[in-house]
């Protein structure tokens, strides 16, 4: 940052606006400043722009900021988004006008890798499906058992599993940690496409991946190159004992294809924490009609646990404070 720009963040009277107070408690920050913050904040223009007008810092999660929302408020110097994952910055318009964007990477790792533990288990052992059961039906007194649940056969038990993760960052690698430690077989599966020699050590080609796994684990960043990285070849191409498993961003794994896999028995299940559009709304989301078979979903919520919080709550400060001070850390652009 140019020695100029940084005295004069350090001199401004900064005003914070913070869109979605729902997702953490905000810190407290050193520097002099004013704070305004919302609960939660819709995606419309208007109530974006009459909030974050006299903003010169601006809190976002997962409300974007575009660019016709950049050029209504040209008092905003830098954003800050409480989440690893940027997909919805447009980075040219941000550096256009000279906003500086920061993120909070590495924050929900450990959370995130356990919640895709809990979505696998509770999918391979239906357990929401045989708690519905029984509290909802005398199935169970009647028939004795419910074993016939399982029309597929027996679950698997881990050391049965062979599991391909999709993406290896951060997520990825814990993911891999935890997976093996329960003594399944993994599968590291190299960017779509690359074939033959091309492969890096370690990994496995894609398609063969997915063609031998008993757990998809999709872990894998939102950009131009994974919206759909699952379809319905990919789905096709699976194991009729797969379960599929997202924790990363809808719009990966292709929710209408989803649906007709499971419909079709191409796949044994999926659960996902994310949705193409979040909140899903009943009606409109393909995930949400009563009719899809053995799928389990959870509202994007992996992320959240006490340590987390903490994470995001020491991000921001740094984040915040590093760029008034001019030392910016976590910068995307």
């Amino acid at each position: 940052m140019p020695p100029s720009q940084n005295l004069e963040n350090k001199n401004t009277n900064h005003h914070i606006v913070c869109l979605e107070e729902c997702h953490c408690p905000i810190p407290a920050f050193s520097f002099p400043h004013s704070y305004t913050g919302y609960a939660s904040t819709s995606p419309s223009h208007s109530e974006i722009v009459s909030r974050l007008h006299d903003a010169t810092i601006a809190i976002t999660t997962l409300v974007p900021i575009t660019r016709e929302i950049l050029q209504a408020c040209p008092r905003l110097q830098c954003v800050i988004i409480m989440a690893t994952g940027v997909e919805w910055v447009d980075i040219p318009a941000f550096q256009e006008k000279g906003v500086k964007v920061i993120n909070c990477p590495g924050a929900n790792v450990s959370t995130v890798a356990e919640h895709a533990l809990a979505l696998y288990f509770a999918s391979r052992r239906k357990i929401v499906e045989l708690h519905d059961a029984v509290m909802g039906s005398d199935e169970y007194a009647e028939k004795r058992t419910l074993i016939h649940r399982f029309g597929s056969g027996p679950p698997h038990t881990t050391q049965q599993e062979v599991v391909a993760v999709i993406g290896y960052g951060a997520l990825g690698k814990r993911i891999e940690m935890l997976l093996r430690a329960l003594g399944m077989q993994v599968l590291i599966a190299e960017r779509k496409g690359v074939m033959g020699g091309d492969v890096r050590e370690g990994r496995v080609a894609f398609e063969t991946a997915i063609q031998h796994a008993t757990v998809v684990m999709v872990s894998v960043a939102k950009g131009p190159e994974t919206v759909g990285l699952i379809g319905r070849d990919e789905l096709k191409a699976m194991r009729s004992d797969a379960l599929v498993i997202n924790v990363a961003r809808g719009g990966i794994v292709d929710e209408g294809a989803l649906v007709n896999a499971l419909k079709e028995g191409w796949i044994a299940g999926a659960a996902t924490d994310v949705f193409d559009w979040e909140p899903p709304v009943r009606g409109q989301s393909v995930l949400l009609r009563e009719s899809v078979p053995n799928l389990l979903v959870s509202p994007h919520i992996a992320w959240f646990s006490e340590s987390t919080i903490r994470n995001l709550q020491d991000l921001l400060v740094e984040g915040l404070e590093g760029f008034v001070e001019g030392n910016l850390v976590n910068v995307v652009c």
